[in-house]
């Protein structure tokens, strides 16, 4: 096990270089962008300085390097997780397509169908069973999955989760605030369970979000995340809560903070509760204005309703990020005390109040934040 010294300079100087890298990367894009005229057309009238899209690209040349780069620590195992990398930068390719060309949600779910399977299934034949949920570990009476649940079970997890993130990437700084909150708890609960490799991956995307950040709200050499941001940062977000939900049994999690087996699922879930919230309340909005559940539309998601009171993009993003956090902690503070029947009912209850809220908002168009 590393020393908590020696790992804190591990994790400040691997986030100093991620940084210098992500920045040599994105110069280089944007000289690619200027070339080629890849500019996003509905900010670039409206902005002093070019707008480019796509920063999913970054993300994964970054990814790709110091993946490559780090292989050889003695700590870190890459080739563990290459089919996840490997698919990551499939999807990216698939998000920069989307991004300037027009594409249905139809064919987005169909690709992504197709490359999500491939994976679930190479993680099904693989006898480590680390990028699989196959027990749910008693949550609401369900243990053991057979193979074709666990396949499902796990497939419509990676779909819903990179559905859901991908609908964040309208809100440039929302995704990247909800990404460091999200990653940054990854580092704690995985640095707990000493999985270094994931702990490498994660200090990687959160020095990405911190150049990020730099790069747009301070240099104001905007890159807009785009759908091939999004689209690789939900998939990340999915295969580090699968992980999560089934490596937690068998963790130094469950004994130290006296976890219940059957509520690790919702607890996965209650790290990303606004994006599950969001997600469920525009379906049920879709069900009730007799629309598929998956058309795509642009002004009833959570965020719209804050950005149509007034809000910037900036204050939006914090303020749901903040919301996430509470949700999060709250749940986490009352599951020793809950079997998961009944706190499903306290994370139902928690989402209606905010349906409520965040309905009377859009009804009222008031800004009460």
């Amino acid at each position: 096990m590393i020393s908590e010294f020696l790992y804190i300079v591990y994790f400040f100087g691997l986030i100093i270089v991620i940084f210098l890298l992500s920045n040599f990367i994105s110069k280089k894009y944007i000289s690619f962008s200027k070339k080629y005229k890849l500019f996003n057309e509905s900010n670039f009238a409206s902005n002093k300085r070019e707008t480019f899209a796509s920063a999913g690209v970054v993300y994964a040349a970054v990814l790709m390097i110091a993946t490559v780069s780090l292989e050889n620590l003695d700590f870190v195992d890459f080739n563990k997780i290459s089919a996840e990398i490997g698919t990551s930068i499939l999807i990216v390719f698939f998000g920069f397509y989307k991004d300037f060309l027009s594409v249905t949600n139809f064919q987005k779910y169909i690709l992504l169908s197709f490359v999500i399977s491939m994976l679930v299934y190479s993680s099904l034949t693989d006898s480590s069973n680390i990028g699989i949920i196959n027990n749910l570990n008693g949550f609401l009476g369900i243990y053991e999955l057979s193979s074709i649940g666990s396949f499902i079970f796990t497939f419509i997890f990676y779909l819903s989760v990179i559905n859901a993130i991908n609908r964040f990437g309208e809100v440039q700084g929302y995704i990247i605030f909800f990404c460091l909150s999200f990653f940054i708890s990854m580092i704690y609960i995985n640095f707990l369970n000493e999985l270094y490799t994931l702990n490498t991956l994660s200090i990687i995307l959160i020095g990405i979000f911190i150049f990020f950040i730099y790069n747009n709200y301070i240099k104001k050499n905007i890159i807009l995340i785009g759908h091939s941001g999004s689209l690789f940062t939900g998939f990340w977000i999915a295969y580090f809560l699968i992980c999560y939900i089934s490596m937690t049994p068998n963790s130094n999690l469950v004994n130290i903070f006296s976890i219940k087996l059957e509520n690790v699922l919702i607890l996965a879930l209650s790290i990303i509760n606004i994006a599950v919230i969001d997600t469920i309340r525009v379906i049920i909005i879709r069900i009730i204005k007799w629309k598929s559940p998956f058309s795509d539309d642009k002004r009833w998601h959570l965020h719209h309703i804050l950005l149509d009171s007034g809000m910037s993009k900036l204050r939006t993003s914090l303020i749901l990020t903040f919301i996430n956090c509470f949700n999060c902690i709250l749940i986490f503070l009352l599951e020793p005390n809950f079997n998961s029947k009944e706190l499903i009912i306290i994370f139902i209850i928690i989402g209606i109040i905010w349906f409520s809220f965040f309905q009377y908002m859009k009804t009222k168009n008031i800004n009460y934040l």
